[in-house]
């Protein structure tokens, strides 16, 4: 199902142009189609007399709704209300009517696909994977990622960025809540349970970026859950968020840790962003585990889609990269700035976003490691 009719019974005309106005100029007008009714009778009327499933948002001054009305179609209702609060019953949840409008319409999404979860809300899109990977830590594999991120989404590409550090980096990603800190688990749990929920379920775990306006999962809170992640459930979790329809690109930030989960990021990716340093042992460390990978299967399989790059590049190099196997062509700038910052919010570089959109929108097909 890629849309579905969004009715609001609401005497509140100013919040029903607000909504309405949002809806059809945001992501969500891929997935909702929005009537609004001042009038409780024009309401009921249009309800009776539609045909489609939908979703009914209903003020709470306005219950009880006739009896007639529940039962008509398939889909859900949900009461808004003007307090802060939460609450109701399972099949008409109570939802703050003033809370930001994309968090409003995420969780009304949540709950249809709980509701509904044999027919989930999807969109129209389809996401192809860029892994950001470097067999050292240190070499801007985070900063990379959430720069790409940022940067697709600025040029108008929906955007899910999926933090894989085994001690993640969570500066970079907001929490609003403390119930946040466990959805990375829920997530690990559908893909190990039952992988085919993890597309409906995604809308209530998943948050935006309040500043760089992609979509993430909070990383995990549990160091050993990730060192235990198998390939298999990766592969599920992949699956499910392209299986939203919602994305157009998914960004992986790998952790150097050369387990299966990696393995199985790199070898499943569109395209793979390989940082390199320049620097003797960073580049001996990194030929010596890409050649150990390729010695023991077929590297046709996904070397073709590894983009080899010099990260923190200024000015000439000291090491010859073609010495140790790669034949780097790409490159990412050195920002002096980063030398010392008090705050993730100081890191954010337009040149630098730039040049990692860059290196996507290029492409990336054919081996760059001989």
């Amino acid at each position: 199902m890629a849309q579905i009719m969004l009715v609001l019974l609401d005497a509140d005309a100013y919040f029903g142009e607000m909504l309405s106005a949002y809806v059809r100029s945001s992501e969500y007008a891929e997935r909702f189609s929005i009537r609004v009714f001042t009038s409780m009778d024009d309401g009921v009327r249009f309800v009776e007399q539609t045909k489609e499933p939908l979703i009914m948002m209903v003020h709470e001054s306005l219950m009880p709704l006739p009896e007639a009305v529940f039962g008509l179609k398939p889909g859900c209702t949900v009461m808004i209300s003007d307090s802060a609060r939460e609450g109701g019953l399972l099949e008409y949840p109570v939802m703050f009517k003033y809370q930001p409008l994309d968090r409003l319409l995420s969780a009304i999404t949540a709950h249809y696909n709980e509701f509904c979860a044999g027919e989930p809300l999807r969109g129209n899109r389809g996401a192809r994977t860029v892994a950001v990977y470097s067999a050292v830590g240190g070499a801007g594999k985070t900063v990379t990622a959430v720069h790409l991120a940022y940067q697709l989404a600025q040029q108008g590409e929906r955007v899910f960025c999926l933090g894989l550090e085994l001690l993640p980096s969570r500066a970079w990603y907001a929490q609003a809540g403390a119930e946040e800190t466990e959805s990375f688990s829920q997530l690990l749990y559908y893909a190990k349970t039952t992988p085919t929920l993890i597309s409906s379920k995604l809308e209530g775990l998943k948050r935006k970026h309040p500043d760089f306006k992609f979509d993430y999962v909070p990383p995990s809170m549990h160091l050993k859950e990730l060192a235990e992640m198998e390939a298999s459930d990766l592969k599920h979790i992949l699956q499910g968020i392209e299986g939203t329809r919602m994305y157009d690109r998914i960004v992986i930030d790998l952790d150097s840790a050369p387990h299966v989960a990696t393995r199985e990021a790199l070898q499943e990716a569109d395209l793979v962003l390989w940082l390199l340093l320049d620097d003797c042992v960073h580049l001996s460390k990194n030929a010596e585990l890409l050649r150990s990978w390729t010695a023991r299967e077929r590297a046709s399989d996904w070397l073709h889609r590894v983009r080899f790059v010099h990260n923190k590049k200024a000015g000439q190099t000291a090491n010859r990269f073609e010495a140790y196997g790669f034949a780097q062509s790409s490159e990412l700038p050195f920002v002096p700035e980063w030398k010392g910052v008090g705050r993730v919010e100081d890191m954010m570089s337009p040149a630098f976003a730039l040049a990692a959109s860059g290196l996507v929108r290029a492409g990336g097909e054919g081996s760059r490691y001989r």
